[in-house]
Formats: structure tokens, sequence, C-alpha cells
């Protein structure tokens, strides 16, 4: 697998995961403090796929039979941000990039947004 930036530069397994992880951590901190308003907890973690990685939430509120969904993917090629279209496969459209400044601009507790919001946004 080769991993790049945006830009095309391409970068190592290692810089790839350490800035996924903190992106997870920075997604984890939004997921928990909105979940504290309801007294539940949700935990991100990543399940490793060939081009994709899944970040997949579970809710803790039942420890012997946690329910799990799918939170979004990145696509570890280019560092893209998509929402989830099921389970096993990403929507078709970016909602950032894990290595821009502005990452978290479109993510919510709930995972990345829908395409329509982005759209507003910028006025399209």
């Amino acid at each position: 697998m080769i991993y790049k930036t945006p830009l095309g530069d391409e970068v190592t397994p290692t810089h790839y995961e350490s800035v996924r992880d903190t992106f997870l951590a920075e997604c984890q901190s939004i997921v928990t403090e909105h979940m504290r308003n309801y007294g539940w907890e949700q935990v991100l973690s990543i399940a490793k796929g060939r081009r994709y990685d899944k970040i997949v939430k579970a809710d803790m509120n039942r420890p012997d039979n946690p329910s799990h969904s799918v939170y979004g993917f990145i696509d570890k090629t280019n560092g893209n941000i998509l929402k989830a279209e099921s389970w096993r496969k990403p929507a078709k459209h970016s909602r950032g990039n894990i290595y821009e400044d502005d990452r978290m601009q479109f993510m919510s507790a709930y995972g990345p947004a829908y395409m329509d919001s982005i759209k507003s946004y910028y006025g399209a």
C-alpha cells in the first residue's frame, strides 16, 4: 500500500497511522462531549481494511453486548474522510482529509456530514 497526501506526496505508513490516530482522538472528543449530555458512553476504534480504515463506534452502555455502527471511513491512499454508505462500503464523495488543518469542520458526533450541508456551506 502506498500512502499519499492530497498533494501526491508519499508518506510512510507510520506517519499515516500517527495522523489517523490524532484524527480519531479528535473525533472521540466530539462523541464523548455530545454523549455526556445523555449519560451514554461510545468508543471509537479502527477496523483496518485493504484500502479503507473503518471507524467503528461501539455503544458501551450495554457492556455484555455493545452495539456497533460505522462512524466513517478513511481512504488510506489519500487520507480522504468518507461517510458510510453501509457497514462495508463508504459513500462516494469526500467529506474532508485527515492531512488538512480544517479536517474537523464537517465532523459531528454521528460521523461526517451529509453532502447537502457541505454544499450549502459553500453556497452550491
